[in-house]
């Protein structure tokens, strides 16, 4: 995989966890900073799908490509559908409670991500 879109991602995802985690013990909506970080994560990832799939032959031989591109495609989907829940939930604390959640889980599918790449199973 390419490391430093790697770390981008992860670094971004960790942002919006821990701005997601702060709203949500203060009981906050959504607002527009997290909302525009979330959109700079999902570009992130949007990239690292059109990249992960570019270099797939270049993985380990041990590595399952189906797996890999589904895990690539699975964590596109993820903060779309967090967005618009949290946007329905936007007059409970828990609005922010979707987002956090959702991006603690996409942190360890990048985690696992990078273990496939490794040829790990």
């Amino acid at each position: 995989m390419f490391d430093p879109l790697t770390i981008a991602i992860f670094v971004a995802l960790a942002a919006l966890a821990g701005w997601s985690g702060w709203l949500t013990l203060r009981s906050r909506a959504i607002d527009n900073p997290l909302f525009y970080l979330a959109c700079l994560a999902e570009v992130l990832l949007i990239v690292q799908l059109v990249t992960g799939i570019a270099r797939i032959h270049g993985s380990s031989a041990r590595m399952s490509h189906a797996v890999f591109i589904a895990y690539l495609a699975g964590m596109v989907l993820v903060l779309p559908v967090a967005a618009f829940w949290s946007f329905a939930e936007r007059e409970t604390r828990w609005g922010t409670g979707v987002l956090l959640v959702a991006t603690l889980g996409l942190m360890v599918m990048v985690v696992r991500l990078v273990q496939l790449w490794g040829g790990h199973a």
